[in-house]
């Protein structure tokens, strides 16, 4: 089955239980897609930047356009930044599942 992974780095739940804070700290402060059997079971964010995707989507919500703490990997070059976080801020809102995997 393919699965789309949606960070740069992913490590086994085994090695993610066993030491999670060196596993969050080799990944820099990106998001882990932490697997079992071969899928991916969910992301770990580390603090600082779940707080930065909080803060992204409650700006766009009420329509700021600048946010300067949004790292420039988070800027969604390319894409309609208004209409995804529009997206993921009602996803989160309604607590829809399932279909997180179609976010950019």
């Amino acid at each position: 089955m393919l699965q789309k992974v949606m960070c740069g780095y992913t490590v086994p739940i085994s090695k993610f239980k066993s030491n999670p804070s060196a596993a969050m700290n080799e990944a820099q402060g990106d998001a882990i897609a932490v697997s079992s059997n071969n899928e991916i079971q969910f992301y770990a964010v580390p603090a600082a930047l779940f707080e930065e995707m909080t803060a992204f989507c409650e700006y766009a919500q009420r329509g700021e356009a600048e946010l300067k703490s949004i790292p420039a990997k988070f800027t969604g070059e390319g894409l309609d930044i208004e209409k995804f976080a529009d997206e993921m801020a009602t996803k989160l809102k309604n607590n829809t599942s399932g279909d997180y995997e179609e976010w950019p």
